[in-house]
């Protein structure tokens, strides 16, 4: 179906009304001053004047300091100026000062106040070049405070008045804006989009939703023969023209480099499984996909062998190894043979090294996503509980105490647990339960033995950040109600749950919010059910190993634009998925919370209309 696209009727009139409009009252370009004239020699004009002529020119004195990058300047002059008092067309040259210059000094709140007075209601009375200079400020200010939708709707307003560069940069900014998003932000949206917003949230879910780099292109190309007239197709943005040109440069011949034998074969066979799921997904449609070969990871103990085998066979990209000594290897082999996708990380450095990528289901990923998540539910102090078993909890911990000191929040103490008989007093400790029950101790006998006192956890303790085990998971939970704490939140790795579990041995894990793969989490993705049907392990723990299969097929050839454009993401089987300067694919991660002994879903936040 084609759309078409008008310019609104409401600012076609405003080209004919304005010749019309009646003289203005009093005007900056009025007023007596010399052209290059000063902040403070306006100031001083200023000062020998009064009334409506003394406002005036400290609101052009704002202006100037604007022009001069004086934001808090700016701020003190205008304090000297009753916007009620101005005329309505200065209220306006007032309000927009005032929320240009909030936003140079990261007060979003005054500028949002600024461009919600009254006096912008009457917006439509000011010629069209300052309306549409309003417009952008509104949008610039929506756009700060996180109201991508609201900012993008004042774009789409302006957008067919604007030519040449104005509009290029305006529609730039759009898709800025909605690559910002988040792609169950974007769904909302889309809802109860108009005909010319819906055109721009779905060209971005295209680009993001359709999976591998052959269906996107032809979501894409579909979307261009039913928009023809839409400003993002006048032309394409830069990201989606560069998806276009990686299509036809895709490789037409890969190996898959995993250990099919040894202890890690069943995880490289959940590999192999999900990524040939998701080639054969394509193939069903239609579209052509690169050969595969399979290669044994175990037969190669210095992989320069296998790259030479690899050159000899034709192979232009490598997805794999899967043991973390290979791909250490891999980070001393520079420059590689072939680009290559390895399926875990290292702890070389890999500063300088051409052509390498790494993909894993890292708990560093979960324990970010669990600081971002903690974040925005408006907690800034947190302490951690962490397993001592393995390294995987330890470097959980530390990209969690980095990412959480990054946002500005304050870590209060850290536990490491190992013996189920220390746990209890561990967390009391970490809880300061000890202390609170001495203090109502002390009251007790100052007041009497008939006064109760009951304890309670530091005030000071926002909520729980953990990466332990189910068993010690199972134990947390008792512990906390035991300890007055159990309305305590707790953030937790994929480790603390097992997936495909008897709900009732899971019931102490109730409440606990748990970051997980969308594939287990919501079973959404088009593969879940061929592949469930297929291998039903796929549906528990392993189902995680297959969702990291899948991403590796969808992601490998989106890598050189990810390389280009570091705002490109790709909603995953896994999470959403980007690349990071070091060739890493990091990882956003849903949450989930347990409930009667299964993990569900958190219903997303409805967007503010």
């Amino acid at each position: 179906m084609r759309r078409s696209y008008c310019l609104p009727l409401a600012l076609i009139s405003f080209a004919f009304v304005l010749s019309a409009c009646a003289p203005r009252p009093s005007q900056l370009s009025d007023l007596p001053r010399t052209p290059e004239a000063s902040v403070d020699q306006i100031l001083q004009n200023a000062d020998r004047r009064r009334g409506e002529e003394a406002n005036l020119l400290r609101l052009h004195a704002a202006q100037a300091a604007m022009n001069a990058g004086q934001a808090e300047r700016v701020q003190q002059i205008l304090s000297q100026v009753p916007q009620s008092e101005l005329p309505v067309d200065q209220q306006i040259r007032f309000s927009s000062l005032q929320a240009k210059s909030a936003l140079a000094l990261d007060q979003t709140r005054v500028a949002l106040q600024a461009i919600r007075h009254p006096s912008i209601q009457q917006l439509d009375s000011q010629p069209l070049e300052e309306q549409i200079a309003v417009h952008q400020l509104r949008a610039n200010v929506l756009e700060a405070s996180g109201d991508h939708i609201a900012a993008i709707r004042e774009r789409i307003y302006v957008d067919a008045l604007l030519s040449g560069n104005a509009q290029r940069n305006n529609r730039l900014a759009i898709w800025e804006s909605l690559q910002a998003m988040d792609s169950s932000e974007l769904r909302q949206a889309h809802e109860r989009a108009d005909v010319e917003l819906a055109g721009w949230l779905e060209l971005m879910l295209a680009s993001r939703e359709a999976g591998s780099l052959d269906l996107q292109v032809r979501r894409i190309q579909l979307w261009q023969e039913n928009n023809p007239a839409h400003p993002a197709n006048q032309p394409l943005p830069e990201s989606i023209r560069q998806r276009l040109e990686l299509y036809d440069e895709r490789p037409q011949h890969i190996a898959l480099l995993l250990p099919f034998e040894g202890s890690l074969a069943g995880p490289a066979q959940a590999l192999r499984d999900g990524f040939l799921s998701a080639q054969y997904q394509v193939q069903e449609q239609g579209l052509p996909q690169p050969r595969v070969s399979l290669y044994d990871s175990t037969q190669f103990a210095d992989l320069n062998q296998f790259y030479r085998q690899a050159k000899a066979d034709g192979v232009q990209w490598v997805i794999g190894p899967l043991e973390r000594d290979k791909v250490t290897q891999l980070a001393r082999m520079n420059p590689l043979p072939l680009p290559t996708l390895a399926l875990n990380y290292t702890d070389a450095d890999v500063s300088g090294q051409e052509g390498l990528f790494q993909f894993g289901l890292a708990p560093e990923d979960e324990a970010r996503s669990a600081a971002l998540n903690a974040w925005s539910q408006g907690y800034r102090s947190m302490a951690v509980i962490q397993s001592s078993q393995g390294d995987w909890a330890e470097r959980a911990y530390r990209a969690f105490d980095q990412a959480w000191q990054e946002l500005g929040g304050q870590l209060l103490g850290r536990e490491m647990i190992d013996q189920p008989t220390e746990m209890a007093g561990q967390i009391g400790g970490l809880l300061n339960i000890r202390q609170s029950e001495q203090r109502g101790q002390r009251i007790q006998r100052l007041l009497g033995s008939n006064v109760v006192v009951q304890p309670a956890p530091r005030a000071d303790l926002d909520a729980l950040f953990v990466a332990i085990t189910p068993q010690q998971g199972r134990q947390l939970k008792p512990i906390l109600a035991f300890q007055y704490a159990a309305d305590m939140p707790v953030l937790a790795t994929s480790h603390v749950f097992q997936p495909g579990s008897d709900p009732a041995g899971n019931l102490d894990l109730d409440g606990i919010l748990v970051a997980e793969t969308p594939w287990l989490l919501n079973r959404s993705d088009a593969l879940y059910g061929p592949v469930t049907n297929s291998w039903p392990q796929a549906s528990g723990a392993m189902g995680r190993l297959f969702a990291m299969g899948i991403d590796a097929q969808r992601v490998f050839t989106l890598l050189p634009q990810m390389q280009q454009n570091v705002s490109t993401r790709v909603e995953g089987a896994t999470g959403t998925l980007t690349l990071q300067a070091d060739g890493r694919i990091s990882r956003l991660v849903p949450w989930g919370e347990i409930r009667d002994g299964q993990l569900s879903e958190l219903t997303p936040m409805p967007l503010m209309p």
